[in-house]
């Protein structure tokens, strides 16, 4: 079953649900396939795991982040809160990879990616901002939004 999460977006029921009138995310992986899931619930569901590591790699923090679109709610689970407008290496918790870069915010930080399928699509990727405090940072929206926007500030 696949349903619109946008005018412009269609996602296989298997990966997000709606609830509540709200899109969740149910299947998050890294770019080696590890699932990003965790049992840590955000906003009553399972998160999604991540380590946030400082630019030179001393500093690293545990993360959960909450896996509804559009919220920015997340918990600390080890290390050190980081500090506003820190930017961050998003890594996978499992291979400690860093997770793809689609390009950078408007805030001039990274903006990550990860994938809602194991085959890896883009197309089904979401992605936030790495810097800590930036209105798109810890929030989720899909890749093809994200492209989008990229698309219309540049004016291609």
């Amino acid at each position: 079953m696949i349903f619109p999460i946008a005018a412009t977006i269609n996602m296989p029921a298997a990966i997000a649900n709606r609830k509540g009138g709200k899109v969740i995310v149910t299947e998050a992986f890294c770019s080696n396939g590890h699932s990003l899931m965790s049992k840590v619930r955000i906003d009553g569901e399972p998160g999604i795991h991540f380590i946030y590591a400082s630019q030179g790699g001393k500093k690293k923090t545990d993360v959960v982040i909450s896996p509804v679109l559009g919220e920015c709610m997340k918990k600390i689970l080890k290390g050190a809160a980081l500090k506003q407008d820190d930017i961050v290496r998003i890594l996978c918790p499992t291979c400690f990879t860093e997770l793809p870069v689609l390009f950078d915010c408007e805030c001039g930080a990274p903006i990550y990616l990860f994938y809602l399928d194991r085959r890896l699509r883009h197309s089904y990727g979401q992605s936030f901002c790495s810097r800590i405090g930036c209105t798109k940072a810890s929030r989720l929206r899909f890749s093809q939004d994200v492209l989008d926007d990229f698309i219309n500030s540049h004016g291609f």
